[in-house]
């Protein structure tokens, strides 16, 4: 029994199949046919609005029928009405349950509900009610059992619907045409389907982006909310990427379209969180199989109510029988099995909206559990982007010594020179015009300009002059953990320039909120001892390894997870790829647009900050403390109620609604994990080919 359990999934009683697809029972329903699971396989005719409205009015005719008229017949119930259109999907299930050899939580519920109809006509045929309902309503109470359970499959599918809509929304909010650039400079509305990798597109501001692309002319601010979390605008201009559905605000800009339709960023990231909803933790894979013994032991505890009531108490054999088909329907484990797909579902599109993809109901567990994690430094702690971090003039003119190097760097591409270039614009410092540039590798640069030969190189080079200058070399003491690079005019040493990687401001309060956790923070990388250690002093991590290469930060975290450790590693998803398979489980700091990132990691954190990390830490234990909650009432509701059967406090139709609000009240308790959703962005409206030409 548990190995099937185990390989199958388990059965709801609502007839839905808890499997690796939460809602994928098979037999080619779509994505959107969320109840035909309950249909046994087949189709569903009805819709479940119609079903539970018409399920729900026959019942309270039936009621109020079998309290009013002495007459009445069982054949004239409204409620066969509730029994036909919620009862038979699960009869369906049930039946392909046994085909597959199972004895699932169907077929407990087809008894318990074969049982309380054969009571009705029991009575009919002469035999005492066994207090049941006076003779009557055993019909109500088998479609009560029926609308019931079928209330709480849709409120389930409800909270999980909900939890894959707010991120699927992502590519429904781009436009439904794009203004196309002709070659001779006119517009031309297209659909989106339309679209080509190449089209050039015009987007007006306050409308949304209809593509994946490249900006080629303007500058704007976008709102990258709905896919980041990021409350403040990005900044783009020529160069930068753009996403479909993001909303472009301040300015008319013109975009190279690169990825439209199912291959845009929306789209992908709306297929990552539905199959994650639709993945088990193996919390609810260990559920499924508890779920499966408890179909057998509810079927025994049946027939050993029906034994104590007739035999120990003396009772007649209609009562005991009554008493034995209640302990049936409040025995069901339905809530225990709800307990965690739907806490799973609801957190994963909870974090979605924050702009954390999670793909796996795994890594949600096993982030709950983490005590060690392990940071990469450059691009995870840092930000991975080359600053100046400081100047030191020997005659104490840095602003003479950033124009010298500035005047160097200008024709070089390499990353330090983009620094230098970068600095000297902000402090409006003006370079010379220069000439024979020369790249010597290993060295530096140099250049000719009208004061002189100027070098940009290694410290190395001067060594001896640095070390003789008291301000150079008290220089050299502060920004150890940085590269240093020295600036000549005709072969004079005249300063120091320090150059290091820009820390995330977040990064420090990010370590003590871990620590606050009871997590200890390590940080593996390939940079040199100093600069590590400047970072892991900046942010107070006190464990960390530099000159690391990627085996190393493989076989690290690999003998972290070996010694009993669970290990969260965070890095950016490229370099630290070994790292990241090592752990138990990966986190990438992964702008959006970053496939690699996303491929690689268990969760991919799209606003690229640190800050998330330990927020989603907590909702994860937060959610597996809601989810152990549910298992824990579904247990405890169950045992009260199957005692309550024996004794005659309940009877089928108090059982069928004490068994189902458990199962309510697990569902919209893993619910209240979605939390209030983001507001989303408007759709921005379309607009006329002549307005944008006014923008344009």
């Amino acid at each position: 029994m548990d190995n099937e359990s185990e390989k199958h999934g388990h059965s709801c009683c609502c007839g839905h199949r808890h499997e690796e697809q939460l809602h994928g029972c098979g037999g080619g329903h779509s994505a959107g046919g969320m109840h035909s699971c309950c249909s046994g396989g087949g189709k569903q005719y009805v819709p479940t609005s119609v079903k539970l409205w018409l399920s729900g009015l026959s019942l309270a005719a039936g009621f109020v029928l079998s309290k009013t008229w002495a007459g009445f017949s069982p054949l004239a119930d409204p409620s066969w009405i509730a029994v036909a259109l919620c009862g038979l999907p699960i009869f369906a299930a049930a039946r392909n349950a046994l085909e597959e050899g199972r004895i699932g939580t169907p077929t407990l519920v087809s008894l318990a509900m074969i049982a309380t109809i054969a009571l009705q006509f029991a009575v009919e045929c002469g035999a005492e009610s066994g207090g049941g309902h006076g003779g009557h309503g055993y019909i109500f109470a088998a479609g009560e059992i029926a609308f019931l359970m079928a209330c709480g499959e849709a409120l389930e599918e409800r909270t999980v619907g909900r939890a894959k809509r707010g991120v699927r929304r992502l590519a429904e909010l781009a436009p439904k045409t794009a203004f196309v650039k002709n070659p001779d400079g006119s517009l031309q509305e297209k659909p989106i389907s339309e679209l080509k990798a190449g089209d050039i597109v015009a987007v007006k501001p306050h409308s949304a982006i209809p593509a994946d692309g490249t900006i080629v002319a303007g500058r704007t601010s976008v709102d990258q909310s709905n896919f980041t979390g990021e409350s403040m605008p990005a900044d783009k201009s020529e160069g930068d990427r753009v996403f479909a559905a993001t909303t472009n605000l301040s300015g008319a800009i013109e975009v190279r379209v690169e990825k439209t339709g199912g291959d845009s960023e929306a789209e992908k990231l709306a297929r990552l969180v539905e199959e994650a909803a639709g993945t088990r933790a193996p919390i609810s894979r260990l559920a499924n199989i508890w779920a499966g013994r408890l179909v057998v032991a509810a079927l025994l505890a049946s027939v050993a109510v029906f034994f104590i009531v007739k035999f120990g108490f003396g009772l007649p054999a209609m009562t005991a029988l009554v008493r034995s088909a209640t302990a049936l329907v409040v025995f069901c484990p339905c809530a225990f099995v709800l307990a965690t797909p739907t806490a799973i579902a609801a957190t994963i599109g909870r974090f979605a909206r924050l702009g954390v993809i999670v793909k796996s109901g795994a890594a949600i567990e096993t982030l709950a559990k983490t005590d060690t994690l392990v940071f990469d430094k450059t691009g995870t702690l840092t930000k991975g982007e080359i600053k100046v971090a400081g100047l030191a003039a020997a005659d104490g003119d840095a602003r003479a010594l950033a124009r010298l190097a500035a005047s160097a760097e200008l024709l070089s591409e390499h990353p330090i020179a983009a620094a230098v270039a970068e600095f000297a614009k902000a402090e409006k410092i003006e370079a010379l015009p220069a000439e024979n540039f020369v790249s010597s590798p290993g060295r530096g640069i140099s250049c000719e300009t009208a004061l002189g030969k100027i070098e940009v190189c290694k410290r190395g080079a001067f060594a001896g002059e640095i070390e003789s200058s008291k301000t150079l070399s008290d220089f050299e003491k502060q920004h150890g953990g940085e590269t240093l690079v020295a600036v000549a005019l005709d072969g004079n040493l005249r300063g120091l320039i320090a150059l290091g990687d820009t820390l995330r401001c977040e990064a420090k309060t990010a370590v003590d909120e871990l620590r606050a956790l009871s997590i200890d923070a390590e940080m593996l990388t390939g940079d040199n001892e100093a600069a590590a250690k400047a970072v892991a002093d900046a942010v107070g991590i006190a464990k960390f390894s530099a000159n690391a290469m990627p085996a190393d930060k493989f076989n690290e975290v690999e003998r972290l997870a070996k010694s009993g450790k669970t290990v969260c590693m965070v890095g950016d998803g490229v370099n630290d790829a070994p790292a990241l398979a090592a752990a138990n489980v990966s986190v990438a700091m992964g702008k959006i647009g970053n496939d690699m990132a996303v491929e690689n990691a268990d969760i991919t954190l799209l606003s690229d900050g640190i800050a998330e990390i330990p927020r989603i830490i907590k909702f994860s234990r937060k959610t597996m403390a809601v989810i152990k909650t549910n298992m824990g009432i579904s247990l405890t509701v169950s045992a009260l109620a199957i005692t309550a059967s024996a004794f005659g406090l309940l009877d089928p139709v108090s059982g069928a609604l004490l068994h189902n609000l458990s199962s309510i009240f697990v569902v919209s308790n893993s619910g209240r994990l979605l939390g209030q959703g983001r507001r989303e962005p408007r759709q921005a409206a379309a607009c006329t080919a002549a307005e944008l030409r006014s923008f344009l």
